[in-house]
């Protein structure tokens, strides 16, 4: 079993807009930097994780891939995600990947035990198998796991937690719900970043 971790990155300076009457630019550039560092030091660190792949045409961003010794896809211009994780499925099963462990940028929370955790049905079956974490509404995917890669419409955007698994469903696929805390929580809206926020301060 080959894993391959891959995280598809936007341009940073077009980030988090819904964050925009609270963060600059600028800082929430800054910001996803910082989350996409922590998340990669994380990936280092779990067995299991074979290789991480970071798809994405900032330059800043490759930058910081490659300082963890990540492989890069350099998108020329924004595909979008659906387009993005496409293209990183497709690259990992070139080079040998058995599963792929799709993650966001802006997972502030994220820690060893949760990618563990989202790994452990790769030991459960030997036939081919998704595992989703959702976001807290369980309305959008916050990791999705694919064993193999290939054979499968991404469907990323509103609903994808549901549409995933219908996909899955659809394809004869083993679908497995994990609840990885540390995966639950992403930061988009003014109410994340409250939460956040104070998180933040209960740690500090």
């Amino acid at each position: 079993m080959t894993t391959w971790a891959i995280i598809p990155v936007k341009p940073l300076h077009d980030s988090k807009r819904r964050l925009a009457h609270l963060l600059s630019a600028a800082a929430r550039a800054d910001l996803i930097h910082s989350f996409l560092d922590e998340l990669l030091a994380v990936l280092n660190e779990t067995p299991g994780i074979d290789h991480v792949l970071v798809v994405s045409g900032d330059r800043s961003v490759l930058a910081l891939a490659e300082k963890y010794g990540a492989a890069v896809l350099i998108e020329g211009e924004p595909l979008g995600l659906n387009a993005a994780v496409s293209h990183g499925a497709t690259h990992a099963a070139d080079q040998g990947a058995t599963a792929v462990l799709f993650l966001p940028a802006d997972l502030p929370f994220a820690r060893v035990a949760d990618i563990e955790q989202m790994l452990r049905p790769l030991a459960a079956v030997d036939r081919p198998l998704l595992a989703v974490t959702g976001d807290e509404d369980e309305a959008g995917t916050n990791a999705l796991l694919l064993a193999p890669p290939g054979d499968f419409t991404f469907r990323y955007g509103p609903g994808s937690y549901g549409a995933h698994l219908a996909e899955a469903v659809e394809r004869g696929r083993s679908t497995y719900v994990v609840n990885a805390p540390g995966l639950r929580f992403d930061l988009d809206t003014e109410a994340d970043w409250r939460v956040f926020c104070g998180e933040l301060v209960g740690t500090g």
